[in-house]
């Protein structure tokens, strides 16, 4: 008998045979799904997806962005990557950011506070964007649909505009200061007051029309996508840029070029799971993962005290591992396959105490093979505790009627990015600076021509060669937590997707223990006694504490179930029975 009343949210789980996605919003679910209708394949579908994201979301991503996409085809059990990721600008110094001397960053990281916080707000804050290459290379390489069909749907929406909900209004509002710094963000993303569009009438929803963005994507279309690297477009953002003391060139522009390399992979309970490498959330999500199977945490029960335990020592030891020495291998010796290694984890693993919470430090660069000597970032986790950290990242999962699946995740790193919109294109450009550790000397500090340390971990799950899942989330930092334990859901406790992204989650990744106020009581005091710092947090405050996954499962007689985030509003799953 309860003594009072509880607010109840869930998700039903979508099914269908004939292909599925799922994405952070309808309207751009949607969009891929016609894509799949049409008798296209899962990159087409992602990309299409990924355009029109940017339009009906552009909080959490867009062409002035950048991110990686995961594909695997059953037929060749091959599992490739398309990286395209923010790179800084070749005139790029860390004296660009001098720090402040004290506090940390108000963003994700809890790096050393940057005077004027010049790496999260602003034109510095800004890194080339790689969303348009690697989007187009993806298509060009693996799907069947034009350039221009892929972008249709993001410039109808451009065009016609997109419905605002409470959800876009809150997302503004809590923005609001930031977002009218500067007078081209304001004049999209605002009323002619400087405030928030508001819908009173659902039956006449106010609408969000970013006029000039369309015209940006139309030239695209007509063009091609070189055409935001080179040319008018390119030079127009380029101007804007160094008028507002961003050490950019047309060069910047002109020479990124995205990359396709073999996926990440990992061992996980006879599963194949294939990611992103190098400096991304993907390298930390699979030692992770083998730091799990070493220390037996599928065998102790679903979200029990024993295998929550063993989870965060895990956790804390991969991410000690990751702001020790991940970053840009082109830059600094990075140990990947030391830190990815099954043997590695089981040495890790076999030091985890099951009495109490004992000291987890980073690997020992001389059995990682590391000899540069530069100091961590964030020892023992300094940083950042526990304060809701909104991320502009989106996720979308695709898989097509054959079982080829995509997993891609797109970002303009925190919540709008740098805030800034060139003036005539409608282009909201990216803050990955931000994702440099600020202070020199370390393996993640600035350095011109770098690609920054990454959150995004998107994956695949699969098993003798056929594709079983499609998965990611947003969420900074938390999403490398959250996928784990979306994986140990389904391979471990052989759960749904709705159910494996549903269930209560913990996060480790700040010197806090951030627990969901749905796992039990004595469960959480349990953790307490053992020495963890137990925050309890109620997802249904809506202030993302958690990351935000969404996934496609695929069964063994091809039918395939979509879930998503319930504490998401806009999220949502659309499945296909068949094709014309």
């Amino acid at each position: 008998m309860a003594e009072r009343s509880e607010w109840i949210l869930g998700r039903t789980e979508a099914t269908a045979r004939g292909g599925m996605v799922a994405a952070k919003t309808r309207l751009a679910a949607e969009a891929g799904a016609e894509v799949l209708r049409a008798g296209g394949n899962a990159v087409d579908a992602a990309v299409a997806t990924a355009v029109a994201a940017g339009v009906v979301e552009p909080w959490m991503s867009g062409i002035g962005g950048g991110g990686f996409l995961v594909a695997h085809v059953p037929d060749r059990d091959e599992a490739v990557v398309v990286e395209f990721p923010m790179v800084a600008p070749a005139a790029a110094t860390p004296e660009m950011f001098p720090l402040a001397g004290t506090g940390t960053d108000a963003a994700l990281f809890g790096w050393p506070a940057v005077v004027a916080g010049a790496n999260v707000i602003g034109h510095r804050a800004v890194a080339v964007p790689g969303t348009v290459a690697g989007l187009a290379l993806a298509l060009e390489r693996y799907g069947t649909i034009t350039f221009v069909d892929a972008l249709a749907p993001a410039i109808r929406l451009a065009d016609e505009g997109v419905p605002v909900t409470w959800h876009t209004t809150l997302t503004i509002a809590r923005d609001l200061a930031a977002l009218t710094r500067f007078p081209a963000t304001a004049a999209v993303f605002c009323d002619a007051q400087g405030r928030p569009p508001v819908t009173i009438d659902q039956t006449r929803p106010a609408l969000l029309r970013q006029g000039d963005l369309a015209a940006t994507l139309r030239t695209l279309a007509a063009e091609g996508p070189r055409a935001f690297y080179e040319g008018p477009l390119a030079r127009a953002i380029v101007a804007h840029l160094v008028e507002h003391g961003a050490p950019f060139t047309e060069a910047d522009f002109a020479g990124y070029e995205p990359t396709v390399v073999p996926a990440l992979e990992a061992t996980y309970q006879g599963h194949r799971l294939v990611t992103v490498g190098n400096g991304s959330g993907g390298t930390t999500l699979v030692e992770s993962l083998h730091l799990l199977e070493a220390a037996g945490v599928g065998g102790l029960g679903h979200n029990t005290p024993e295998a929550l335990h063993l989870m965060v020592q895990a956790f804390r030891q991969a991410f000690a591992d990751r702001f020790a020495y991940l970053a840009d291998p082109n830059f600094v010796d990075v140990p990947i396959a030391a830190l990815t290694a099954a043997d590695y984890a089981r040495e890790r693993a076999a030091a985890f105490r099951h009495d109490a919470l004992g000291p987890i430090r980073a690997g020992d660069p001389a059995r990682l093979g590391v000899r540069h000597g530069l100091a961590a970032s964030m020892p023992e986790y300094v940083g950042q505790p526990s304060q809701a950290l909104s991320g502009s990242t989106t996720h979308l999962s695709v898989i097509d009627r054959n079982g080829a699946a995509v997993s891609l995740t797109q970002t303009l790193l925190s919540g709008w990015g740098s805030r800034v919109v060139v003036p005539g294109t409608g282009v909201l450009l990216n803050n990955g600076m931000m994702w440099f550790d600020p202070e020199p000397g370390r393996p993640n500090s600035v350095a011109g021509g770098k690609r920054p340390l990454s959150n995004m971990a998107p994956a695949i799950l699969t098993r003798d060669g056929r594709t079983v899942a499609s998965f990611g989330a947003s969420g900074g930092r938390r999403i490398i937590n959250a996928l784990a334990q979306v994986t140990v859901n389904l391979v471990d406790h052989e759960l749904g997707m709705q159910p494996a992204i549903s269930e209560p989650r913990i996060d480790a990744s700040t010197p806090e223990l951030l627990s969901s106020v749905r796992l039990p009581q004595a469960t959480r005091d349990t953790l307490a006694a053992l020495g963890h710092r137990v925050a309890p947090r109620d997802e249904g405050q809506f202030l993302g504490d958690f990351a935000s996954p969404v996934g496609v499962l695929r069964g063994d007689d091809g039918t395939l179930r979509g879930g998503a985030d319930p504490f998401y509003y806009p999220t949502t799953v659309v499945g296909v029975e068949g094709t014309s």
